[in-house]
């Protein structure tokens, strides 16, 4: 790249997000939010919602995952995966500070969320996989590139 170009642009072209991009990101924070509000607000939301506390669990990780996955769509997915389940372990451990018990029903209702939004895409990549969709190297090439 020449000095006088910016560092945004590649071949020629602005690498700009596209208005559905932008607005996916939009909403995908703004669910991501709301589910984290729902997991940690002092305000009996979840009496509210009538459901129980387990559901709520599995629901708030399910959507904080899908929410990520939307969000960052050039991460690759099982590093969004482990990401969810390191947050999943270190909010089910962190009531321990404060001097209340480790539930691990809780827990295992929030690794539930986070397989329900995983899946789906795993699946869909073994059904590539099985219709003979394989790149010729295991990484992309910006990978390589690195």
């Amino acid at each position: 790249m020449s000095r006088g170009k910016p560092s945004a642009v590649l071949d020629d072209r602005v690498i700009a997000p596209t208005v559905p991009m932008r607005l996916m990101r939009i909403i995908s924070a703004l669910v991501v939010l709301v589910c984290a509000v729902v997991l940690v607000s002092p305000l009996s939301v979840r009496g509210a919602s009538g459901l129980d506390s387990i559901a709520v669990h599995a629901l708030t990780f399910y959507g904080v995952t899908a929410g990520a996955y939307g969000l960052l769509p050039f991460v690759r997915r099982g590093d969004v995966a482990i990401v969810a389940t390191w947050v999943v372990l270190g909010t089910g451990v962190a009531p321990c500070f404060v001097g209340r018990e480790l539930s691990a029903p809780q827990v295992f209702a929030d690794l539930a969320g986070v397989l329900m939004a995983s899946a789906p895409i795993y699946i869909a990549r073994f059904r590539q996989l099985a219709q003979g969709d394989i790149r010729p190297q295991r990484r992309r090439s910006m990978d390589s590139e690195l």
